[in-house]
C-alpha cells in the first residue's frame, strides 16, 4: 500500500511540474492565475485517485479530508491532497507538496508527502519510522528553545491578534512557508525544531503528524491533549524543547 501511495504521489507531482513549467512560459494574468492553479489541483488529484482506485477499487478515497469522526470509520480510507500550498504554487513560490494518507479503522496507518520541486519523498508507516528518499530521518537534537527555528502555520486571516503576539514565544525565529505538510515534514527531518498553528485542514495534519511522531517528535494541541485533529490546532517539536514551546504558546497566545 505504501508503494501505491508513493506511485500516486509521484504521478501527481509530475502533473504539477508540467503545470508549473507552463505557468512560467505563459503570461497568465493575476485574475486568472487562481483558476489555472485550481485546474492543476483537479488534474493532479485525478491522477492520484486513478492510481489508488485501480489498485484498491473497494477502498474509500476522500479528497477534502473533512471527516467528522475518524474513529467511526471502518476499513481503509485514503485522504488525497494534490497541492498543500496552493497559493505558493499559483505564484511560483517553490514550497508546496502532494500528500496521501491511508487510515485504517480510524488510525493513521501511513503517509506520503512529496515535494515535486526538490524531488523529496517523505514516507512513514506506523511503527516503522519516517524516511526521506529512503533514508531514515529523526527530529533535531536541539535542547534550547531560544535557539529553535519554528515553523508557523497560523491562520492570520481569522486571527489578526496573533500577528503582534507571535514574536513573544521566545524562539530564535519563525518561518511561514505556506505548506503545513512540508512544515511538519521539515520537523521530522530536523530542518525545523518545531511547528505550530491553528485553523489547519485535517488532511494536512493527518499527513504530517505521523511523519513527526515516527521520527521521534511530540505532537499535541495547545493544551497538551491529543485532540489536534478535532481542534485543528497543533504543536509539534523535538522532545527537548517541547515543554517550553507549549508553555510559551499557552502563556502568550492562548486566550
Amino acid at each position: 500500500m505504501l508503494n501505491i501511495a508513493v506511485k500516486a504521489a509521484r504521478r501527481s507531482g509530475t502533473v504539477l511540474n508540467r503545470f508549473s513549467l507552463d505557468l512560467e512560459r505563459v503570461n497568465i494574468s493575476r485574475q486568472s492565475i487562481r483558476g489555472y492553479a485550481d485546474e492543476a489541483y483537479r488534474v493532479a488529484e485525478e491522477s492520484a485517485i486513478d492510481v489508488i482506485s485501480r489498485a484498491y477499487p473497494d477502498h474509500i478515497i476522500s479528497m477534502d479530508g473533512n471527516f467528522v469522526d475518524l474513529n467511526a470509520h471502518k476499513g481503509f480510507l485514503w485522504i488525497v491532497c494534490p497541492i498543500d500550498g496552493l497559493v505558493n504554487f499559483a505564484y511560483g513560490f517553490p514550497f508546496y507538496a502532494v500528500s496521501i494518507v491511508l487510515i485504517q479503522n480510524g488510525r493513521v496507518l501511513q503517509s506520503v508527502v512529496y515535494d515535486p520541486v526538490r524531488n523529496e519523498l517523505f514516507t512513514s508507516r506506523r511503527g516503522s519510522g519516517s524516511f526521506l528518499n529512503n533514508r531514515r530521518i529523526r527530529v533535531s537534537g536541539h535542547i534550547v528553545f531560544s535557539d529553535a527555528l519554528i515553523g508557523d502555520g497560523f491562520d492570520y486571516i481569522n486571527n489578526n491578534d496573533f500577528l503582534c503576539k507571535k514574536s513573544t514565544i521566545g524562539c530564535l525565529s519563525t518561518r511561514k512557508i505556506g505548506s503545513v505538510t512540508l512544515g511538519l515534514a521539515y520537523v521530522a527531518c530536523g530542518r525545523l525544531d518545531g511547528f505550530y498553528g491553528n485553523g489547519i485542514d485535517r488532511n494536512h495534519l493527518a499527513a504530517g503528524s505521523i511523519l513527526v511522531s515516527e521520527a521521534g517528535g511530540l505532537i499535541t494541541d495547545f493544551y497538551g491533549d491529543q485532540r489536534w485533529l478535532e481542534s485543528k490546532e497543533i504543536i509539534a517539536a523535538t522532545p527537548k524543547i517541547f515543554t517550553t514551546f507549549k508553555s510559551n504558546v499557552n502563556k502568550f497566545l492562548v486566550v
